[in-house]
């Protein structure tokens, strides 16, 4: 949930302060300060230790290798004041214009380190070299490159695996990443081979959100690839650009295809790795100082704190539980853009909710900053790209923003999010694939998988995913398919359905009918522009007509908190004014409603 404010710290940041017995009180009290103190306890605790991840290499590269993961329970530590390091994502490489990336750097809780990820190797003049080791390590270059070794140092259980090796023949495929639940596959150079794939991570126990997945290998002519599950980015092929690793999951960044160019070095730019993240869970009182991007949560029964960035862990202080007030919410995210002619819809926003009966949200008294994802663009012209929608967060919930609808034009795919969005119009005889959905992963399910195209002719395609089920497939020649129903929810008191995918567009003849939309948008029609998704639903865009008829945008998310009357303290405020406070009757609960980033206090 939201930030506790660290009351119990000094301005040092100090490694573990360990209480010691006191005749009088059990546990000696420590003071911080003129006239403060706290009472520790010691106990035990589960943790989550990922380091960032390394970046891809350059020209026909190896992904980047995922940050070392580790994890234990019931694990006894003394209360006091624990020192969090979180491990930073390799940098891009930009100079020289070939080679290796850049290693992950360590995350550190305690006594223990979990280690950088290892760079993805990249071409500089000799063939056959071994990428550097790490966490995970990672992938070897197209020119018969080596994946480097993962669990460096070695860890039991294991922190990580390999990368994927190159297969030394045109086209030149560097491996992917190693990561934390698997090694990165080899790159392939039989036939229209790619990059390998960048090896999957693992889900925490303690949140459920996967983490340290290898970044995807860059292809010198070949096939671009996936970065593995676990914000792994994706690599690239001549002359893409590849994929940036999802920040606070210590994934690989992608590998390159080919080299830049001194007159224009982001040409063969690496991109980075993933910054690490640090979890760790316990039935005592917990507390984090540091960035406000650190946090601590309570389920009813566990204290959660979470660290993107380096800080400073007070276990067992005295944070009572009856001090949190149980709140219910609904959370979605931005919708996704579409593509512009003949293009799949966008999905809508990822869609969590503890209503009716879910478990509840935890907050303390005092402000909780609250973030409304904007919806994605369209595709206005063939010069711009469209967009996925933005993240929604309330305390430590996140919906992910929905995926953009694939274009017809040059084939591209739907992309993965919240839902995901529906694979564009069949191109040069190649399919778009859809995008997925509840990506990363929540439970429940945050959203649907978007629709695929028909393929024969190349006139119609799939509807973006929905809240409350997956787009439609094509389901002929002649008709586009509509976006996946959204969902209802009555936390507001009366049934509102929202989260609606976007239509895929229509094709050729005019008469065919664009992919209908919920709360998303509909398709283009007769050469027009997909339709918007409705405002505040996180509604995905409907997919352009033909003629490049341009891509609708996603809907703005929108985030609902309701404080049950019991539990409501004397004041509940909301900031900014566009943002509305309500109470309902007969219950007296009281209804926050957010269309606006901004702040709730109680």
């Amino acid at each position: 949930m939201r930030d506790i404010k660290n009351k119990l710290t000094s301005s040092k940041n100090t490694s573990n302060i360990k209480n010691r017995r006191g005749k009088s009180f059990g546990y000696q009290v420590l003071g911080f300060g003129a006239g403060g103190g706290a009472s520790f306890e010691p106990g035990t605790l589960e943790y989550v230790i990922v380091a960032g991840g390394g970046s891809g290499g350059v020209r026909g590269a190896g992904g980047g290798g995922a940050g070392g993961y580790r994890t234990a329970a019931c694990v006894s530590v003394d209360g006091g004041i624990y020192a969090v390091t979180v491990g930073a994502g390799g940098a891009s490489r930009t100079s020289p214009f070939c080679g290796v990336g850049n290693p992950g750097t360590n995350s550190v809780f305690n006594s223990i380190t979990s280690t950088g990820g290892g760079a993805g190797g990249g071409f500089s003049g000799s063939p056959g070299v071994t990428a550097p080791t790490g966490g995970s390590g990672g992938g070897g270059i197209g020119y018969s490159g080596v994946g480097g070794a993962g669990n460096t140092p070695p860890t039991s259980p294991s922190q990580g695996n390999p990368g994927g090796s190159g297969p030394g023949n045109n086209p030149y495929s560097g491996g992917g990443g190693g990561g934390a639940g698997a090694a990165g596959s080899n790159g392939s150079g039989a036939g229209a081979g790619s990059g390998g794939t960048g090896g999957v991570g693992l889900a925490s126990s303690i949140s459920g959100i996967f983490y340290a997945g290898g970044g995807g290998g860059g292809s010198y002519g070949g096939g671009a690839s996936t970065g593995g599950n676990g914000g792994g980015g994706a690599g690239s092929n001549t002359p893409n650009f590849c994929g940036n690793a999802t920040a606070s999951t210590g994934g690989g960044g992608g590998g390159y295809g080919e080299s830049a160019t001194p007159g224009n070095p982001t040409n063969g730019m690496t991109q980075t790795g993933g910054p690490g993240i640090v979890e760790i869970k316990s039935t005592n009182g917990l507390v984090t100082s540091g960035p406000s991007c650190n946090s601590v949560a309570y389920d009813g029964t566990n204290f959660i704190a979470t660290f993107k960035a380096s800080g400073c862990l007070t276990f067992g202080c005295a944070a009572a539980a009856d001090s949190f007030i149980g709140v219910d919410y609904l959370v979605i995210a931005g919708g996704g853009g579409a593509g512009r002619e003949i293009s799949g819809g966008g999905g809508a926003g990822g869609y969590r909710t503890s209503f009716p009966g879910g478990a509840k949200a935890y907050l303390t008294a005092g402000p909780t900053t609250i973030t409304i994802g904007a919806g994605g663009s369209g595709t206005p012209s063939a010069s711009c790209s469209e967009s996925p929608g933005a993240n929604s967060v309330f305390g430590s919930i996140t919906s992910t923003g929905g995926g953009e609808g694939g274009g017809s034009n040059g084939g591209s795919n739907g992309q993965p999010g919240g839902s995901g969005g529906g694979g564009g119009a069949n191109s040069g005889g190649q399919e778009p694939k859809r995008g997925l959905g509840n990506t990363p992963p929540t439970s429940p399910s945050q959203g649907n998988p978007g629709g695929l195209s028909s393929g024969n002719p190349a006139n119609v395609a799939g509807g973006g995913g929905g809240a409350g089920g997956a787009g439609v497939t094509a389901p002929s020649p002649s008709a586009s398919g509509a976006g996946g129903p959204g969902a209802a929810n009555s936390i507001t008191g009366s049934s509102v359905t929202r989260g609606g995918g976007g239509g895929g567009g229509q094709g050729y003849p005019s008469s065919y009918p664009g992919g209908g939309g919920g709360p998303g948008g509909g398709g283009g029609n007769s050469g027009p522009a997909g339709t918007p998704g409705t405002a505040n639903t996180g509604g995905g865009g409907g997919g352009g007509g033909p003629g490049q008829g341009p891509g609708g945008s996603g809907g703005s998310g929108v985030v609902i908190v309701r404080i049950p009357a019991a539990a409501a303290p004397g004041s509940v405020a909301v900031a900014p004014g566009t943002n509305s406070l309500a109470t309902l009757s007969p219950s007296g609960d009281k209804l926050a409603t957010f269309t606006v980033s901004g702040v709730l206090t109680l």
